[in-house]
């Protein structure tokens, strides 16, 4: 019986390691979603910047036909930058989620080993016990018969 125990066990070392290797891909999917959304969120903090001081610039004054052509160039320039950028951070999102999910199935299935093998110790120990009562019955009877029959 211990070496089913030795079994899972090595069973759940292999599902553990497994496990690891998801945690790293996770992190390593995390960090590029993290990439991507912060060069994302860098693009988009430079647009409302360009468009709130030309805004100011508007309020304060005349604004020549060159730099307003010129600000629109910038502005459609930061639009197809962001435009570019989306696509790669959903499916950095989309990988991301994909790894927690593959993670988490892997922690389900290092749980599921550690109850089996709880379950078979326990199965084990119970088992042993019994022998021992068993045993110890046996012995009793052998002395019992010994007394009886002097």
């Amino acid at each position: 019986m211990p070496a089913v125990v030795e079994t899972y066990q090595k069973i759940k070392d292999l599902r553990d390691k497994d496990k690891h290797e998801k945690q790293k891909d996770y992190q390593s999917a995390v960090e590029t979603f993290e990439e991507q959304a912060g060069a994302l969120y860098e693009k988009l903090r430079e647009k409302e910047q360009a468009v709130e001081q030309f805004n100011d610039t508007l309020s304060h004054g005349s604004v020549q036909a060159h730099a307003f052509v010129q600000h629109r160039q910038y502005i459609e320039h930061l639009d197809s930058a962001l435009d570019d950028l989306q696509p790669s951070v959903q499916q950095a999102r989309l990988k991301m989620e994909h790894a927690r999910h593959v993670l988490t199935d892997a922690y389900v299935e290092v749980k599921k080993y550690e109850k089996l093998i709880d379950m078979k110790e326990e199965e084990l120990m119970q088992w042993m016990k019994h022998e021992e009562h068993r045993h110890m019955d046996e012995l009793s009877m052998n002395q019992y018969m010994k007394f009886s029959y002097r």
